[in-house]
């Protein structure tokens, strides 16, 4: 009888090992959902920032006088989003360029394209781009 009760009270070897391929399981696939969620927030933020700045864009070319609303070749574009003035760390950086089409004698389309270097896994980066674009009308000639 004493045999038997010895034998119940431990783990054996195969328990001990399966306990831990589960756990290095489930951490892995922990992780990988906390690196993922991170970058898929980043590029959130990131496209949110692209449009802001786009729209800041297009708000500006609406201002100008339509004669002077004109293609301009790619520029760079940063915005402090989180007001830290000493570092550029967590500004968004990119680039801009807009292009002006005609329409007819009194209107113009603008698009603002904005372009900017995202982190993916493993180190690598990609170009996302976004478009913005507007219909800009000579009011002077409305009348």
């Amino acid at each position: 009888m004493q045999n038997k009760l010895s034998l119940n009270h431990g783990l054996t070897l195969i328990e001990v090992m399966v306990s831990v391929v589960l756990i290095v399981v489930l951490l892995a696939a922990a992780a990988s959902t906390i690196i993922n969620s991170q970058l898929l927030s980043s590029l959130a933020r990131h496209k949110t920032q692209a449009a802001y700045a786009g729209e800041q864009i297009l708000e500006q070319q609406r201002r100008l006088t339509f004669s002077n609303i004109v293609s301009c070749p790619s520029a760079a574009v940063t915005l402090d989003t989180a007001g830290t003035y000493n570092t550029t760390a967590d500004d968004f950086l990119g680039a801009v360029t807009i292009t002006v089409t005609p329409i007819d004698a009194h209107q113009k389309k603008v698009q603002v394209e904005i372009d900017w270097q995202e982190r993916l896994l493993m180190g690598a980066q990609a170009t996302m781009k976004e478009y913005f674009a507007t219909t800009i009308t000579d009011e002077s000639q409305l009348d």
